[in-house]
């Protein structure tokens, strides 16, 4: 099965500075099947000026991101930003690409792009005369053996009975939290401190990693600044933060964008930069807390302050 190559260009022309406008071109190659990859080029045309996020994509349908890593995701040429990325379809039929997002900031402006529905047929890799793949074989009997029922039941009950020992207490100690919950900087801090976050690296786990951090920055966001960030994409997420003027806004954008190309494009970022992940929403939690009460004055050492005039000659 040689690969199809596949390119959706999306080129952004500035007709009016802070006007930006977006086009759509697709160039498809030979004839898809379901798995085989194609390539997406993303190329963002605008002014040096322009700060540019993106793609970004809330739902890549049936497709699946490949990893290429013989090219890099992304670069730059001259006054335009190129993406490209590696697709493959799972399910065959016609289908509709993914809708990738920009959002370009030129000065206080900023723009939200998105490319025009896509579409391509992705026929399948089965025969014609085949509905579907080969039925299993039948189960093997297996001999009954009816002294392991009582050994099997005690196992069983005591197991139930651990169990709902261990929800009840668990049960008890989620309503007292919930009584009195500790303040949201604090939940997150000792979210942080229980991760394992050295072993997930070191098995390779990178995106269950950043989910995690993703996850325990967007909680804490949600309770100390008060809105939903939790039920919302990262897009929403960014404007919301405006909106209420959050402060350290620039980090948190850095950090949810190379969150979402992790979880979603498999992007593999450098070890230096995995490992100051944690530091980097602990930072955050940190500067972002409310400020403590400053300490009472000390009484004086006397035990009460003397009436005016006392001491005098």
């Amino acid at each position: 099965m040689f690969p199809a190559r596949f390119f959706l260009t999306l080129l952004l022309v500035a007709q009016l500075p802070g006007h930006p406008s977006l086009t759509t071109r697709r160039v498809s190659g030979e004839r898809l099947t379901v798995g085989d990859p194609f390539d997406v080029a993303l190329v963002l045309a605008g002014a040096d000026s322009s700060q540019v996020m993106g793609p970004l994509a809330d739902s890549l349908g049936v497709f699946l991101p490949v990893p290429q890593e013989d090219r890099a995701a992304g670069r730059r040429e001259r006054d335009r930003n190129v993406h490209r990325l590696r697709l493959a379809a799972f399910k065959a039929g016609r289908h509709g690409l993914p809708v990738f997002t920009f959002l370009v900031r030129t000065g206080t402006r900023v723009d939200t792009l998105r490319s025009e529905p896509e579409s391509l047929t992705v026929a399948s890799v089965l025969r014609p005369d085949m509905k579907d793949i080969n039925d299993l074989k039948p189960a093997e009997t297996f001999p009954n053996r009816w002294l392991w029922i009582v050994p099997l039941a005690l196992l069983l009950a005591a197991a139930l009975v651990l169990g709902g020992v261990r929800l009840y207490r668990r049960i008890r100690r989620i309503r007292a939290q919930a009584a009195n919950p500790p303040p949201a900087w604090e939940q997150a801090l000792a979210a942080l401190d229980a991760l394992p976050w050295r072993e997930w690296l070191a098995a390779g786990q990178v995106k269950r990693y950043y989910y995690a951090l993703s996850q325990v920055l967007k909680r804490y966001i949600e309770r100390r600044f008060e809105f939903n960030a939790l039920e919302q994409t990262t897009t929403e997420i960014l404007s919301s933060i405006r909106v209420r003027k959050m402060p350290m806004r620039d980090e948190v954008r850095q950090f949810l964008v190379r969150s979402d190309f992790v979880k979603y494009a498999r992007t593999i970022p450098p070890d230096e930069e995995m490992r100051s992940a944690i530091d980097q929403v602990r930072d955050f939690v940190v500067r972002t807390k409310p400020a403590e009460p400053a300490p009472a004055a000390p009484a004086p050492a006397g035990g009460s302050t003397p009436e005016a005039g006392e001491g005098r000659v």
